[in-house]
């Protein structure tokens, strides 16, 4: 218990200079947004990235590039302004489709490009790849009000066309996907659902504590159907212990950070 409280306060303390540090690195006249880009099987980057007020979502992309070596965006000029044709080698109309890179901002989907969209602070940015027009996307929201039975499901509010063609927000159950459960520190089990979409972790697997949780689904071709959760998603709680080495990743990815720049 007391190297507990000697590792908590020594925490706290790493925590007060790293606020310390970040209010003055990042003075009036930045935003500081976050930043996840989910790839054809996999994230490929989850980060916050600090830009000038009046950036748009292509200048936090490029500015995610300059900080990470981990990311390469490339784009192309057209009529309609610039937009995002590939990531990381992953380029648009792979799958021969309308299929290509979309974004969404605070889970709403814009109504104007990558190079339109003026961020704000705190705002939450996905870019993912997907053809929501063609094979079809949705975006996952988890139901764990039974979780204590082991029960879990998802429902996506879809847009759907009336008669009119006139679009109508719609939620529905997903239904076909893969869920990936993470049990004992690490271990990974594949869970699949009835056709009603519902899911039920086996006792086995439901020890108490946080369990990280992904979904995943793809369409025939390979093309993703459904958006990924973030990396770091749980459900159930966390206890003290999940919690310190939470922030602790984080400061650690703060401080690497800025020795990249």
């Amino acid at each position: 218990m007391k190297n507990f409280k000697k590792s908590l306060a020594v925490l706290i303390a790493a925590l007060m200079l790293f606020y310390c540090f970040a209010a003055s690195a990042f003075a009036a006249g930045t935003v500081t947004v976050t930043l996840r880009v989910e790839g054809i099987k996999n994230c490929l980057y989850y980060n916050t990235v600090t830009v000038n007020e009046g950036s748009t979502v292509l200048d936090v992309l490029s500015q995610a590039d300059k900080d990470s070596a981990s990311l390469t965006v490339t784009t192309v000029d057209s009529k309609y302004g610039a937009y995002v044709s590939a990531i990381n080698g992953e380029s648009e109309k792979t799958f021969k489709g309308w299929d290509g890179w979309l974004f969404r901002v605070n889970d709403v989907e814009p109504q104007v490009g990558v190079s339109a969209y003026t961020v704000s602070d705190s705002d939450s940015i996905v870019v993912y790849y997907g053809d929501p027009y063609g094979v079809g996307m949705q975006y996952p929201k988890i139901n764990t009000s039974e979780l204590e039975n082991g029960k879990i499901s998802f429902t996506s509010l879809d847009t759907v066309y009336d008669e009119s063609w006139n679009p109508v927000q719609k939620e529905n159950p997903v239904t076909g996907y893969t869920l990936i459960w993470e049990y004992n520190n690490g271990k990974t089990v594949n869970l699949t659902p009835d056709e009603n979409g519902d899911c039920v972790v086996p006792s086995e697997y439901l020890s108490k504590g946080a369990h990280k949780v992904q979904i995943e689904r793809y369409a025939a071709n390979g093309c993703p159907t459904v958006l990924r959760l973030a990396p770091d998603f749980y459900v159930g709680e966390k206890n003290a212990q999940n919690f310190i080495t939470e922030i602790f990743n984080k400061f650690v990815e703060f401080i690497k950070s800025i020795f990249k720049k």
